[in-house]
């Protein structure tokens, strides 16, 4: 009898994929989905960022902050933690570069 051909395994979706393709289906907010996060930046002086689970790095040249499966890092001067309470983080200061990675 022959045998038959297995098609590649696709790469497993993670968590936040599936959560983010399920809330497409049914039209909900990203607000409201598992690993949210959301990056706000009034001109170059203040960011406020939801879904922060820490402070990796800090300085006032340099923040780096875990969004779970993100690293979002800030560069500038004087830069400043001004509030941090439930996974949203207030930071100003002269923001010259905004960079994320995996």
């Amino acid at each position: 009898m022959p045998q038959k051909k297995r098609e590649p395994k696709k790469p497993a979706l993670r968590l936040a994929e599936k959560a983010r393709a399920l809330g497409d289906s049914m039209n909900l907010p990203a607000e409201v989905l598992p690993g949210f996060c959301h990056v706000e930046i009034w001109q170059n002086r203040t960011a406020v960022v939801d879904g922060v689970k820490g402070v990796l790095s800090y300085s006032d040249s340099c923040v780096q902050l875990n969004l779970n499966a993100l690293v979002v890092t800030f560069r500038g001067a004087e830069l400043c933690i001004k509030s941090y309470q439930m996974e949203q983080l207030q930071l100003t200061g002269l923001i010259a570069e905004v960079s994320y990675a995996m």
